[in-house]
């Protein structure tokens, strides 16, 4: 038979756990009596007030459904998720309160809504009357036994969500039981057969399990899990920083400007992720995860269900930069009764957890925290307790801030942080001597074999940066003490942009001119280079005088080099 929806009592219902004790106990075929039977015992209150709401019968006997065959076979998370379902599906009433206020415009829960006190004026307003507050409290206590979300109580009333809990998994028995309802007990079908997802999105289902229509459709199909990548050989450029990365744990890749110190930590990254750095990037295995999934634990889930050999991020320092930047903070958080402050993960305390959370998982899957320009910042005050957890790694360290109910932290030993340090940089100190002992240095230097092996569009272009770059690598000597100011090679390599030969010879001297130019005027104006040496130096490739004027820096130098050696501007290859 079809049953009224309107006949779900909002006050004398029983609870999660007696609703799937009763699903699991009842076997389709049985009448309307035999389960009320079962139910009665299983409940403290009486079965008649909900028992043809939450099941369907069809000429008084027992329909099978997604529900029933979960608690049979003993899924209690499962059941009790699409017990949750069927009390929502079950009233209007109910549904209206979760659907808005619950949830927010975009499915998701909203952080609001979580009090008895909020959803007992919800109830009211649809004029509940004084059954209000225990129709509050019995929702809102079936939501955290599902359990949709922790909850904070005082006393028996619930004040507010601590935290919402992963939803996802549930979502394809949902979609199955939904549609046996929908086409069980609705005479005309609102959706053509065969689409049961976006069915159950009418119905708003997503905001039941507080997921957006995105998020609930990627969920509906089964996550796939993919065999682990195959890391490639290691490429001999990378063999210390690797062995050290293995050994120390932290390392720190230190040169003048323009070596390649970022670039050579993401290659880094590439080899190890087995060529999937952008996959492994943590902000694209949040973005996989619903919003209720983007914690640690669940992170190292997706990473191992992916296939990933490496999970990683990148942080860069300032001089503001902080500990509530890098470690762990205070961040202000709605709730049901307005705002209040709770602590949170940042970056390194948040890929600690994770690589905690893949190592009790017994995954081999590494965690890299890239530093960029690790010496702009008051190392003290970033790093704070954690100076000792660096040294001393899979130790625990009591942090001022509770995360999880946790205060305290670990560093693991499948953490690596990879710093990179700009020796040039003089407006601030190289590096805090109590972090310096804790990091091994690895030294990269201007390489001219970088230029020659480059992807030029043919050799004249080639020529010209390497006659540039040797120009101005005897200006750094160390009877000078200014080899940490030295220009990297990095400034000297192709655009790939340049379709000829001509325009990348152009493009080499436009970046000299506008670039290293200025850049060598300065260090000669703050008395880092010879003032006479420059001037040589630059005399050389054809550029004499005022070299305060860009263009005419630029204008020069393409005229010597063009002198020098004729170019012909046709791409390569053509005849």
């Amino acid at each position: 038979m079809d049953v009224g929806l309107e006949h779900m009592s909002l006050t004398r219902n029983t609870t999660l756990a007696s609703l799937t004790t009763t699903a699991g106990a009842i076997t389709p075929g049985m009448t309307l009596q035999q389960v009320m039977d079962i139910a009665d015992a299983n409940s403290a209150e009486s079965a008649s007030s909900w028992i043809e709401s939450m099941f369907t019968f069809n000429n008084g006997v027992l329909a099978d459904d997604a529900w029933l065959r979960a608690a049979r076979a003993g899924d209690t998370d499962t059941a009790n998720a699409l017990a949750w379902a069927a009390r929502v599906f079950a009233e209007p009433r109910i549904a209206e309160v979760v659907e808005d206020t619950l949830a927010g415009v975009d499915g998701t829960f909203d952080p609001a809504g979580f009090s008895t006190d909020v959803v007992e004026q919800a109830f009211e307003r649809l004029g509940v009357g004084a059954q209000a507050r225990k129709a509050a409290s019995s929702l809102m206590n079936q939501a955290a036994a599902v359990p949709l979300f922790q909850p904070q109580r005082f006393g028996s009333t619930i004040v507010q969500a601590t935290r919402f809990l992963p939803t996802a998994q549930f979502v394809p028995a949902v979609v199955e039981f939904l549609e046996e309802r929908i086409r069980g007990q609705v005479s005309k079908v609102v959706a053509k057969r065969g689409d049961s997802v976006e069915l159950a999105l009418l119905w708003k289902t997503n905001r039941w399990f507080g997921l957006t229509k995105d998020e609930f459709r990627a969920a509906a199909h089964p996550r796939v899990t993919t065999s682990l990548s195959s890391r490639d050989a290691l490429p001999p450029g990378l063999r210390v920083l690797h062995e050290e990365a293995r050994r120390r744990k932290q390392v720190v890749l230190q040169g003048a400007p323009g070596t390649g110190k970022t670039y050579i930590a993401k290659r880094y990254v590439e080899w190890a992720s087995a060529g999937r750095g952008n996959d492994s990037n943590l902000s694209a295995i949040l973005a996989t995860l619903p919003a209720n999934e983007r914690n640690p634990s669940d992170v190292a889930q997706a990473a191992i269900r992916q296939g990933l050999t490496a999970v990683w991020d990148i942080a860069q320092f300032h001089p503001s930069y902080g500990y509530e930047d890098f470690v762990r903070t205070l961040a202000p958080a709605p709730t049901a009764n307005g705002v209040t402050f709770r602590a949170e993960h940042r970056v390194l305390s948040f890929l600690a957890a994770v690589a905690v959370e893949l190592r009790e998982s017994g995954s081999d899957c590494d965690v890299i925290l890239i530093v960029d320009e690790v010496n702009r910042a008051d190392i003290a005050r970033v790093f704070g307790e954690l100076l000792y957890a660096l040294e001393y790694r899979d130790s625990p360290v009591r942090t001022p801030y509770t995360v999880d109910g946790d205060a305290s932290m670990t560093l693991p030993s499948n953490l690596i942080l990879l710093g990179t340090m700009n020796t040039a940089d003089r407006s601030i100190a190289l590096i805090d001597y109590a972090l310096r002992r804790r990091f091994t240095f690895i030294d990269l230097e201007p390489d001219g074999a970088v230029i020659d092996n480059a992807a030029w569009r043919g050799t004249t272009d080639r020529d010209a940066a390497r006659h540039l770059f040797d120009a101005v690598s005897g200006l750094f000597t160390p009877a000078d003490n200014n080899v940490a100011l030295a220009v990297g090679h990095s400034y000297f390599l192709p655009s790939g942009d340049a379709v000829t030969e001509a325009d990348s010879l152009s493009s080499v001297a436009r970046r000299f001119a506008y670039e290293v130019v200025p850049l060598l005027n300065e260090y000669a104006a703050e008395g880092l280079v010879d003032a006479t040496k420059l001037a040589s130096a630059l005399s050389t490739v054809g550029v004499v005088g005022n070299t305060d004027k860009q263009e005419a820096v630029e204008d020069a130098l393409l005229l010597w080099l063009t002198e020098a050696e004729p170019i012909e501007a046709e791409p390569l290859g053509n005849e």
